[in-house]
């Protein structure tokens, strides 16, 4: 194997500190010294992501650190951490109140399968995702993830969500008083967090305190689960009799094509009915998975619809993440949604997910295409239906901004290779490889690389009149008016984050194209997960930004990396000194 071709598999024996390699949204922040604060006090948000490891087979512990005042709400989860593997498999869930964090107690357990590791050939990314309730300012300040034994993964607890503070109306602490008197929406609401839940069977706790007033064999309170399409998996009404003793359960399954396991999980919803006869007060609520094999989640599986099964069409989109952007899209906006059921497969799909895959193109009744050439080599092509119904869509892309990056021409091998598969930064420079064989010292390199003092280097201009040409011929092809749009405006404001991650107001314009195509007539409202691609952008070099007329990206201009607004010399020196 070429030196440049050289791969190795990450170490995880000791502790790696992994907090700076993490994605940051608001209402995180990343501060100066590098920790990520969560500053503001609001509904439950996903603020800190990442950071999409491939990992060899095996258990992992991780844990993180951080300063955590006492909470507006307490005695509930004020945190709460996950690890999804290719952004549907739940592997771990864990909440935290404030009184278990001061104790020390911050580590998730979780187990790598074969069918999930770096040996299997499964291209399956690990995201840890830290989410806030909502009821409390706090910073983390560390975040490490290791190996574990096997005594470790068999001492941690069942995954269970503690759901009674989530779904409060206001985030008051302790239990929750119902009587004759109570207005239920004051007490209770659809939760300000979307729950999901994986597949299977699930059993559904409430603790209370039983007052006085229900005959023994008179309705109490009625729990349901719910999900937000309508469907409800489990319900269950409870006695006077039957909360005698403080407590009361359930079981309810959860079916895969309404579970993360799907790719598409539908929202789920807790509905708490009081039938005003009785007092009693709530002390908790608590949803627990139960492990495979027991009772009727044992050999679950996905129950084919047939096309034209159900009243809304079923719409499968293939793409990359602009595609996985438009199926979001689709879910959240109520004039798609009530018409439309949909899912996303990526460009390479991995062979662990073939066998939904093809469930998936049996059942669906339009498939969406981007047009890119990986179409070619989607592994389940062969699947597609001759009788099919399809819509081409265009992939948006931008190369003038960027001329030497990895996606517009010559590769950096030896960066790729170095931490593959888990990539320090995930865009590389050509250019930057081609002066790392000419000059070895990295200053040089880098004096070099600023005044593209090069012989032979691309020309801004001239590319840009390729892309001129390209991105008319895709207004001709797919009349959207994003090419021009593009032309129009990039010179003034930031209408690219990367060369493939368009703003926004792009992608709100090809959603109103397929709309168009589709024959919905509700207009689309623009919907802010479309500009959630800005979460990584790419400094541009400030010396094409200056042959191109470009007036926001000067040497002195802000890019957002991992939650950190940093300058192109800063980035580029950075990628320099982490790659040699």
């Amino acid at each position: 194997m070429a030196a440049d071709d050289q791969r190795v598999a990450p170490d995880f024996s000791r502790e790696r500190d992994i907090l700076s390699t993490m994605e940051v949204r608001l209402p995180g922040r990343r501060k100066p010294d590098g920790t990520v604060a969560q500053d503001l006090v609001v509904p439950v948000r996903l603020f800190l992501y990442g950071p999409f490891l491939r990992l060899p087979a095996g258990r992992y512990a991780l844990r993180f650190e951080g300063d955590f005042p006492a909470p507006l709400q307490k005695g509930h989860p004020l945190l709460g951490v996950e690890v999804i593997a290719q952004n549907r498999m739940l592997r771990a869930w864990r909440d935290f109140t404030h009184e278990e964090l001061q104790t020390g107690d911050r580590t998730l357990l979780f187990e790598v399968p074969h069918a999930l590791s770096m040996e299997s050939g499964a291209d399956a990314p690990f995201e840890f995702r830290f989410t806030g309730f909502g009821t409390a300012r706090f910073t983390i300040t560390g975040l490490t993830l290791r190996t574990a034994s096997e005594a470790e993964l068999a001492q941690a607890p069942p995954m269970r969500w503690r759901m009674l503070g989530r779904i409060r109306t206001l985030p008051l602490s302790g239990a929750v008083g119902v009587s004759p008197v109570t207005v239920s929406a004051l007490k209770f609401w659809r939760s300000w967090s979307p729950l999901f839940l994986p597949a299977g069977l699930h059993r559904l706790d409430i603790a209370c305190d039983p007052g006085r007033g229900a005959g023994p064999d008179e309705p109490l309170l009625e729990v349901s689960v719910r999900t937000r399409e309508g469907g409800t998996l489990g319900t269950e009404t409870f006695s006077g009799a039957a909360l005698r003793d403080g407590a009361g359960s359930f079981l309810f399954e959860v079916p895969p094509d309404a579970s993360l396991d799907s790719g598409v999980p539908q929202k789920i919803d807790i509905a708490i009915r009081h039938f005003r006869n009785g007092a009693l007060k709530l002390k908790a609520l608590d949803i627990t998975h139960l492990p495979d094999g027991v009772g009727a989640a044992e050999g679950v599986i996905l129950r084919s619809t047939p096309r034209g099964g159900t009243t809304r069409k079923k719409i499968l989109i293939f793409g990359n993440c602009q595609g996985s952007l438009v199926a979001r899209a689709f879910r959240e906006n109520p004039g798609f949604s009530k018409r439309f059921s949909v899912k996303h497969h990526f460009m390479e799909l991995p062979p662990n997910l073939h066998e939904q895959g093809r469930r998936d193109i049996e059942e669906c009744d339009l498939l969406l295409i981007q047009d890119i050439k990986e179409w070619e080599a989607y592994p389940l092509r062969a699947h597609v239906p001759d009788d099919l119904p399809t819509l081409r869509y265009p992939c948006v892309r931008f190369a003038s901004l960027w001329p030497f990056d990895a996606f517009n021409g010559p590769d950096d091998r030896i960066a790729r290779n170095k931490d593959y598969p888990n990539f320090e930064f995930t865009y590389f420079d050509g250019l930057l490889a081609r002066l790392r064989k000419d000059i070895p010292d990295p200053d040089a390199r880098f004096a070099a690389y600023r005044d593209l003092d090069v012989k032979g280097v691309i020309d801004p201009r001239r590319l840009h009149t390729f892309e001129e040409k390209r991105l008319l011929a895709m207004d001709e092809k797919f009349p959207a008016g994003m090419g021009a749009y593009i032309l129009e405006n990039f010179r003034r404001k930031r209408v690219f984050y990367t060369t493939a991650h368009p703003n926004g107001a792009i992608l709100g314009m090809l959603m109103k194209h397929l709309a168009k195509e589709l024959g919905v007539r509700q207009p689309f409202w623009f919907s802010g997960p479309l500009d959630s691609l800005k979460s990584l952008q790419i400094p541009v070099h400030p010396k094409v930004a200056s042959a191109l007329d470009v007036t926001w990206a000067g040497a002195d201009a802000r890019y957002l990396v991992r939650g950190e607004k940093v300058r192109w010399e800063d980035y580029f020196r950075k990628y320099i000194s982490y790659y040699g």
